[in-house]
């Protein structure tokens, strides 16, 4: 007995090894739940409830708990500057060329490009005013943190791709912490300086998240099209008396 249309749906989306299988699948559940956290963060702040309590409290905690001496602040937000993260994203990419990594070269410049002019159509949307008293200078607006955005997506991808080039277990278990860690600490940094509220980067690292999952998934829809036809093409030109 043939399974229904919705199981053959259900069984594709599971799929390890389909094309459109699981991984697709887990990329639109995480851009459901992200997007879904992001809202539940603006409306917090628009009503001034919830995680928005904590926007007047977190920096003095975190000005406490790691003193005054903005040196450690200022050298962990260096990881999150516009120009480290560009830097970072021309060096990787043109290693990945060299490697022959093309489409891996893509998914990081992609990411990150297209990433910067989605952080600043969200900054220009909502137009928050920075706090107050920032530690340091800071210009622009402050929902969400770019900071936090760009660091998630690139850090984020940096995971991502580990994961998907080696399969080495010490490798993977390393990305796993030290990357995560990176967009975490660069965030903190943020409200550690009072350039952001903690709302403002816990809004850029959903946005961030959301937007890395978002890309990943439209770079693999066009990375298989583009193989499959390569592959029609060489069908339709292979001699007929030619090995498979």
């Amino acid at each position: 007995m043939d399974a229904s249309p919705l199981a053959r749906f259900l069984r594709r989306r599971l799929d390890r090894s389909g094309p459109y299988g699981l991984g697709l699948t887990l990329a639109f559940g995480l851009v459901a739940a992200t997007v879904w956290g992001f809202v539940q963060v603006l409306d917090a702040v628009m009503d001034r409830e919830g995680l928005a309590r904590w926007d007047a409290v977190a920096h003095g905690m975190l000005y406490d708990a790691f003193g005054q001496d903005t040196g450690l602040g200022l050298a962990v937000t260096w990881f999150g500057n516009n120009w480290t993260i560009i830097t970072l994203v021309v060096l990787v990419a043109a290693g990945l060329v060299l490697a022959r990594r093309y489409w891996a070269a893509f998914r990081v410049v992609f990411a990150s490009g297209v990433g910067g002019l989605v952080i600043t159509g969200l900054k220009l949307i909502f137009a928050r005013d920075r706090p107050l008293d920032t530690v340091i200078p800071a210009e622009g607006y402050s929902f969400p943190s770019g900071h936090a955005f760009a660091s998630t997506v690139f850090y984020g991808m940096m995971l991502v791709l580990v994961w998907r080039l080696t399969e080495n277990r010490i490798a993977r278990a390393v990305a796993a912490v030290v990357f995560p860690l990176a967009f975490v600490a660069v965030g903190l940094s943020r409200v550690y300086l009072n350039v952001h509220y903690l709302t403002d980067v816990v809004a850029g690292w959903l946005a961030g998240l959301a937007w890395l999952a978002t890309s990943l998934v439209l770079v693999h829809v066009v990375e298989t099209r583009t193989r499959s036809r390569a592959e029609a093409r060489e069908e339709r030109t292979r001699p007929d008396d030619a090995a498979p």
